[in-house]
């Protein structure tokens, strides 16, 4: 794939080439939320796009961590005794996690993001109270200082656990984490590190041995495990230790570090297809700003690159994408006999098709885009997506009517207009074959008489409009471009 998005990191201002539009809006809630309402959007056109990318940067920064639950730092006698198992927790705060994409928006994007960075996987661990404390970490360090974020996320218990940090002693020193913090985390698989820098690192990484108030309790420093010795690390001589490690790693290796995460953050917001020319120029901001992630999400998310319609249409949706976009771009109500299981169902779909929250597929994580569709999944996103507009169908069909009144205005007519003010809110801009359009055309038209439409018998209010909409969407999903955001 060749990237032709030759714009630059210069501000977005709309023009008569690339207009401030409420597609424009869509694209932002796709990219940096998990999708918005037609009514949400169009009261957003008030706003400029640097005003409204502000907003959504400061709201997250704003937004408070998710409470704690009761069980969120309890060990493992207290977890016992509470009448549920690890499992009843985990499986509680996996659908907290659905709750908060489709209420929190830019944060939880951004949380995602960073689970998919910071990699643990579950099962690898099994405590419910240390998957809810390293979900907190991402949270409130998602929009803070990156080198104070790598600092935290290696002491929660989750990642000592899953990467064997709570096994590092002085006399039997274990390299995992040492490994992937300079291999995953931080600089990039053989970049700028070597197998004696990993070795002494994991060194000056030992001592985090100890339960605080029993097994599955805080882990905190044990002295007498912390090998003391001398240790040289990137060439610096010293008797290092765990935040030693931190602080060398990001004066001596600044620039590979800001390049490696800038790439990522381009890789996974903008394109699969990398521009080192604007990923080096984020990098200096990064660099320049000491770290501070929010620095780099304006420069890119305000900039007329990330706004340049080449780069629309090239991502695929995630599985956590497909489902939460169709619930927040619609805001269909679902009966109430489903309504209560809607996070259960998203969760064990998403597995299905390959991404279980909080468990990455390995420590590399979701490699994301063409990884999530084959042959096997494909029929389950139709599949899936068409079982959850039945549900919304069964529970109340007339706010099929009411949506698309919305969308079109009352007194629309005419079935060209519709049908492409829909496919418009359901995808990214690309312009439709004429063969789909008429497929489209005929779907949404169906037991119609022809002539209804041209004498105007036919309009919003005729019966069969909730069917028609039904099935046009229906139709709309089976396309390919759907599953771009």
């Amino acid at each position: 794939m060749q990237d032709c998005n030759n714009s630059t990191l210069s501000l977005y201002v709309p023009s008569d080439e690339n207009p401030w539009d409420i597609s424009k809006i869509r694209f932002i809630y796709r990219r940096l939320g998990f999708g918005i309402s037609n009514d949400k959007a169009k009261s957003l056109l008030i706003k400029s796009p640097e005003d409204l990318v502000e907003e959504l940067i400061n709201s997250a920064k704003l937004l408070p961590l998710t409470t704690a639950p009761e069980w969120g730092f309890w060990n493992n006698a207290e977890i016992n005794s509470s009448g549920n198992n690890q499992g009843y927790y985990k499986n509680v705060w996996q659908k907290q996690a659905f709750t908060n994409f489709i209420n929190d928006g830019f944060r939880e994007r951004l949380t995602l993001f960073w689970s998919n960075h910071f990699v643990t996987e579950y099962y690898d661990y099994n405590r419910a109270n240390y998957l809810y404390q390293y979900h907190s970490r991402l949270q409130e360090y998602s929009l803070g200082n990156f080198k104070d974020f790598v600092s935290a996320i290696g002491l929660e218990p989750a990642m000592l656990m899953y990467l064997n940090g709570y096994s590092n002693k002085k006399k039997a020193p274990n390299e995992n984490y040492a490994r992937e913090l300079y291999e995953l985390f931080t600089l990039g698989e053989g970049n700028g590190y070597t197998s004696t820098d990993i070795t002494e690192t994991s060194r000056a990484l030992t001592g985090y041995n100890k339960y605080s108030n029993g097994n599955g309790s805080t882990v905190i420093f044990n002295e007498t495990t912390f090998d003391d010795g001398e240790k040289t690390i990137f060439g610096k001589t010293g008797s290092w230790g765990y935040q030693d490690v931190i602080d060398i790693l990001f004066e001596e290796k600044k620039e590979l570090i800001a390049n490696f995460i800038c790439e990522k953050l381009y890789l996974y917001f903008v394109s699969p297809v990398l521009n080192k020319e604007i990923t080096s120029q984020l990098a200096l901001t990064f660099i320049a700003s000491n770290f501070e992630l929010i620095p780099v999400y304006r420069q890119l998310f305000k900039s007329e690159h990330f706004f340049d319609l080449k780069s629309s249409n090239v991502l695929i949706k995630s599985p956590i994408d497909l489902f939460v976009f169709i619930q927040n771009d619609f805001e269909f109500v679902f009966p109430e006999n489903f309504k209560k299981n809607y996070t259960n169902y998203l969760r064990f779909r998403c597995i299905e098709m390959g991404q279980e929250i909080f468990k990455p597929v390995d420590v590399a994580g979701w490699q994301e885009n063409h990884d999530w569709i084959s042959t096997g999944t494909l029929p389950m996103r139709w599949e899936f997506i068409e079982y959850i507009l039945n549900r919304h169908f069964a529970g109340n069909k007339e706010q099929f009517r009411t949506f698309i009144k919305s969308l079109v205005g009352e007194d629309e007519k005419d079935p060209k207009v519709i049908v492409d003010k829909l496919k418009l809110h359901m995808f990214c801009k690309y312009d439709i074959k004429n063969e789909e359009l008429q497929d489209a055309l005929n779907i949404f038209k169906g037991d119609v008489p022809d002539n209804y439409f041209e004498d105007g018998t036919w309009d919003l209010s005729y019966e069969s409009v909730p069917n028609q909409v039904y099935n046009l969407m229906l139709f709309l999903i089976s396309l390919p471009e759907f599953q771009l955001k």
